[in-house]
């Protein structure tokens, strides 16, 4: 009988399953085996483990991608006329493409404060990004450029230097 064996039955009688309210603890859940294992790697779900919420997470955030897609970045009128159409997407899905476009339409506008403003709600979604559980979550803000409010500032200077 292995030390993880003895040590399971010692601590949880006769059921050695784990189902009658045993210590909990990292050490004791790791000693037994409790632990569920943490996706590391992109490919790891099954159709059968795939979360939920994840699953929706994703569907979500492939029709703001889809919408994303449609607006032209490259013309300013565009990326104006896109405003109200982008506020919207924010709420469906908070991607940080849309948040890089909203931001670049406000200075656009000369909306430099609401332009701040968005910088740090992007911001705050790149930590929110960063500390997921989730792989496909996390590699949303890989290689992003991360706004500031002194981005912003920069932004405002050139255009009024013109």
């Amino acid at each position: 009988m292995g030390i993880r064996r003895w040590m399971r039955e010692q601590l949880l009688g006769d059921e050695a399953d784990g189902n009658d309210v045993p210590p909990s603890g990292a050490f004791v859940n790791s000693a037994l085996g409790r632990e569920k294992p943490a996706v590391r790697s992109l490919g790891e779900y099954d159709i059968d483990s795939y979360p939920r919420d994840l699953a929706e997470l994703l569907r979500r955030r492939t029709e703001v991608s889809t919408e994303l897609l449609r607006v032209d970045v490259t013309d300013k009128e565009a990326r104006i006329a896109a405003v109200p159409r982008l506020r919207e997407l924010l709420r469906i899905y908070p991607h940080p493409l849309a948040y890089e476009l909203l931001i670049t339409a406000y200075v656009d506008m000369g909306r430099f404060d609401e332009a701040k403003g968005l910088a740090f709600a992007a911001r705050e979604r790149r930590l929110a990004c960063l500390r997921s559980d989730h792989p496909e979550i996390r590699g949303e803000v890989d290689r992003l450029h991360e706004w500031t409010a002194e981005d912003i500032d920069d932004l405002r200077r050139e255009r009024e230097g013109k």
